[in-house]
This record gives C-alpha cells, sequence and structure tokens, in this order.
C-alpha cells in the first residue's frame, strides 16, 4: 500500500489550513499515512528558515496577506495574528505523538482541535489546561495523555522525526512525501493528490 510521509507543526497556520484536506485526500485513495509533528525549531537552521519574527518586513506582509486570502478561499475563520502565535508547539506536538502511539484512531482529529485552538479560537496551545480541554471536548482520557506524552518514549519519537524529517530534506511546514517526491505547503496539495491518482489507476 502507497504511503505518504506528513510532516507538520500544531503551531503553523499553513499546517492547519492544508490538514482536512490532506486527510480528505489520502481518506479518497485509502493509503497509508505517516503524521510527524517534528520540531521546525531545528529545522529551520539547517535549511536557511528564520523564525517569522525575524523575516524581512516584506515577507511579513505578504505573510498576512497570502493567510488572508487563503483563509477567505478555504472558508476559516483564520485569526492572521493570534494572540499567543508564535507557539513553542512543543507539548501540543507530544500530545499528538503520545495519541498516535496509544492508537488512539482520533489523532488526526486531535492535531486539527489543537490548531483550530490556535488559529481560530485564539487560545494558548502551550498551555496544559488548554490541551486538557481539547481532549477532554473529545472524550479522550486527557490525564493519561497528557502524562504519556511527557514521557521520555513520546520524547524520542519526537526527536527521531525530526532526524527523520531533516534526512528527507523537509525545511518547512506542512511537507508531504510520496515516494521520493517532496511537495512543500498546503497549496501544493493539488499535486499530491494527482500524484497518488497516478500511483493507483487501476
Amino acid at each position: 500500500m502507497v504511503t505518504v510521509e506528513y510532516f507538520m507543526s500544531p503551531g503553523s497556520p499553513w499546517s492547519f489550513m492544508g490538514h482536512q484536506r490532506f486527510i480528505e485526500i489520502v481518506n479518497k485513495f485509502n493509503v497509508n499515512v505517516n503524521m510527524y509533528p517534528v520540531n521546525y525549531g531545528e529545522i529551520f537552521p539547517l535549511s536557511g528558515g528564520v523564525p517569522v519574527s525575524k523575516r524581512p518586513i516584506q515577507r511579513q506582509k505578504i505573510r498576512l496577506q497570502e493567510l488572508k486570502r487563503w483563509g477567505d478561499f478555504l472558508k476559516i475563520n483564520l485569526n492572521l495574528e493570534p494572540k499567543y502565535f508564535p507557539s513553542k508547539s512543543l507539548l501540543p506536538s507530544l500530545i499528538i505523538i503520545a495519541s498516535k502511539r496509544k492508537n488512539i484512531n482520533q489523532a488526526f482529529n486531535l492535531a486539527n482541535n489543537i490548531m483550530n485552538a490556535l488559529w481560530v479560537e485564539n487560545l494558548n496551545i502551550d498551555d496544559e489546561e488548554t490541551l486538557v480541554n481539547i481532549l477532554k471536548k473529545m472524550d479522550l482520557d486527557a490525564n493519561e495523555i497528557l502524562n504519556y506524552a511527557k514521557s521520555e518514549e513520546c520524547e524520542e519519537e519526537m526527536k527521531s522525526g525530526t532526524k527523520f524529517a531533516i534526512e528527507k530534506n523537509v525545511f518547512g511546514a506542512p511537507t508531504y512525501i510520496v515516494n521520493d517526491q517532496i511537495y512543500w505547503g498546503q497549496d501544493r496539495l493539488d499535486f499530491v493528490e494527482r500524484h497518488l491518482s497516478n500511483l493507483l489507476k487501476p
């Protein structure tokens, strides 16, 4: 079966805007997905990337325009400058990893709900209480997942996922890899869909 490697960050608006569309595509083709919440703070310096606040003002301005365009196009009530951005993204990433490791079949929904909390609800996703509330609303065992998220196993998985991303030449979020083809950005999802369609033609 075809597998898509999906590298994302819960602190990325682009990961958020592509997330549900990506899941719809992979469900359509019934392919496997490996979702990796990774440490872009480690990846950026290796690839010449810099945090938003350190980018030239021209790039910061066009970023906000692009966010507005895509939010309107996708009909997402996106908060362009949320109160708690940038997010460290560490604990929310570990929460997602913990849910995956415990074989909770809502990992993708959980990731979406965490990103929605930051980019639509204007909440602090680095705050434990915020994350616990998200888990409880999904009828998940919040204490169990939160405690496991702080474990050495989850921390090691995030480190190994980040290392894997670097080996695969990932430099931005989101990134989708199909076979040897790298698709960076939610605006490349049409190409991801075409690639999968070509691979899975009868």
